[in-house]
């Protein structure tokens, strides 16, 4: 198969050597995890690229590379020279120039900066904008995609820009699918996308020389288990045990003074719980739990409530927590007056010296919550109780496959993000990982001298199709890397594909719906309560 010999256009600064002058060129396209970078071999007679020389080459120029075959020659990096090394003989002289792309800018930036309430693209432009200096528009289109994500709140505290953009473009997804691609192109320009969104127009059919395939197992998981934010509780609403003496899950009553629900004072909902006692040593209310509804504290390690108390009562505040034998263990703990007061006791056998307990007491059997306020002697008041719960668990989920743990044994994978917020959210990202995860990954790698891409080259995070009958493939890959060497003395251009076939990762939480999009959007914060 006959091709065109390279045609290659250099130029670092104001010096353009001639096509005569490059003994080797070598691009590295990059994307999302590395930038594009080259490196250029060129004959230096007479010192002239030197610095004393007629065409100095020196660090620091702005320059760019084309190569393509015959008349085509299209603009491959927009590039910036890093490094040059003179290298000598007595017959020989020769200049190593390497560099990258204009992406070195995304490295060159710290950010200390919160963004709330934005969405990914609103980031990554703001980034773009005042930290990079680097262009997202071409001939009037915007290059930067919108994504369906809005980030409530991210905090960074001399954070690299490239860190920042990869955990927009790793967790935001577009039209349910996880995942976005960065790069900047040929032109210098930045481009960000959903990932397998650019497809290439070059076709490899019968043009691959050379190519190795497979698949590896490292990768596989078959039982992903995921935990969210620490904030699971019971009840679920953190505040429906203190919305009416009847709640779903127990009943309020006094064991000293008359318990009430108010409408008129609270912190939470629409109602407290509110206790009354006249010419009483103390007041105290119970809350005790319907059968089947008792709690675990072995797993909800945290008991929080919300208190207030008029200036009658000393301050002394004891809590009590009762069993399904009866048994108890207690806490005591002051607090002020007139003003809503928030306690949260750690609860549990690991918390349990913070704790007077009764021998035998089971944590794992919690029936009753008991709340006694003092008199300094016989006195009359109120106190209100709001927003019980236990709480502190994490939200969580399992999900296996079988098929995938008979193949390649029981492969587990534990996750934690702080920014799940319910079991159905683990639930959803767990499904999603073992989709992704459960199969091989694919890797490969193809070689080829004689692929003509016209004017427009194989960039790295293109989509390519890619068919070899002997390998039994036949699909779409995603350009990992690609890679361009033109040998000037044999007048070869050779091109190196690294390629990779991912399932997508499906978007594996739902945060929110707004009423003015068809589009999911996720918030990706811990929308904590209590």
């Amino acid at each position: 198969m006959s091709v065109e010999a390279p045609n290659v256009a250099i130029a670092f600064g104001s010096v353009a050597p001639p096509q005569g002058d490059i003994i080797q060129l070598s691009a590295h396209l990059g994307c999302t995890k590395e930038v594009s970078s080259f490196e250029v071999l060129l004959q230096n007679w007479n010192g002239k690229y030197s610095p004393n020389g007629a065409y100095p080459i020196t660090v620091g120029l702005d320059g760019n590379l084309s190569v393509g075959r015959g008349a085509n020659c299209p603009l491959l990096l927009t590039c910036r020279v890093e490094s040059v090394k003179y290298e000598s003989t007595p017959l020989e002289s020769y200049l190593r120039v390497s560099g990258r792309c204009w992406g070195e800018r995304l490295f060159r930036r710290v950010v200390t900066k919160t963004y709330e309430n934005k969405k990914g693209e609103e980031i990554v432009v703001d980034l773009l904008d005042y930290y990079v200096g680097l262009s997202h528009e071409r001939s009037s289109t915007e290059l930067v995609e919108d994504t369906d994500t809005t980030y409530m709140r991210l905090e960074y505290a001399d954070t690299p820009v490239i860190d920042i953009l990869r955990q927009i473009a790793e967790s935001s997804d577009k039209s349910g699918v996880i995942g976005f691609d960065f790069r900047v192109a040929s032109d210098g320009k930045f481009e960000f996308f959903p990932k397998g969104s650019k497809t290439s127009t070059v076709s490899l059919s019968e043009r691959i020389e050379g190519s190795q395939y497979s698949k590896d197992i490292h990768r596989v998981r078959n039982k992903i288990l995921v935990y969210g934010v620490a904030d699971k509780s019971v009840p679920s609403s953190k505040d429906s045990w203190t919305e009416s003496l009847s709640a779903t899950d127990g009943e309020w009553t006094a064991t000293s003074g008359i318990v009430s629900a108010d409408d008129t004072f609270q912190v939470k909902g629409s109602y407290s719980i509110k206790t009354t006692a006249q010419s009483l040593y103390y007041a105290s209310c119970l809350f005790t739990l319907n059968s089947g509804k008792e709690v675990d504290t072995e797993l909800y390690p945290t008991l929080n409530l919300w208190l207030s108390r008029e200036p009658s009562f000393n301050g002394n505040v004891n809590l009590t927590l009762f069993d399904t034998s009866d048994r108890s263990a207690g806490h005591q703990f002051t607090v002020g007056s007139e003003k809503w007061f928030q306690t949260q006791i750690p609860v549990g056998t690991t918390n349990a010296d913070q704790w007077q307990v009764q021998s035998g007491f089971d944590w794992r059997q919690i029936k009753k919550v008991k709340v006694t306020c003092w008199f300094d002697g016989v006195g009359s008041g109120s106190f209100w109780v709001d927003g019980l719960f236990f709480g502190g668990r994490r939200y969580s989920s399992v999900k296996e496959d079988a098929g995938s743990q008979s193949s390649y044994g029981l492969r587990e994978l534990v996750e934690v993000n702080e920014e799940l917020c319910s079991d159905l959210e683990c639930e959803s990202h767990a499904k999603a990982l073992l989709a992704n995860l459960k199969n091989p990954a694919e890797s490969l790698t193809v070689q080829s001298t004689v692929v003509d891409f016209g004017a427009s080259p194989i960039l790295a995070g293109d989509k390519v199709h890619v068919t070899l009958p002997n390998e039994g493939v036949d699909g779409d890959f995603r350009v990992q890397s690609a890679q361009y060497h033109v040998d000037g003395k044999t007048q070869v251009l050779e091109i190196v594909l690294e390629l990779g076939r991912e399932k997508p990762l499906l978007a594996d939480y739902v945060y929110a719906l707004k009423s003015r999009t068809d589009h999911l959007s996720r918030y990706k914060t811990a929308r904590r309560g209590g």
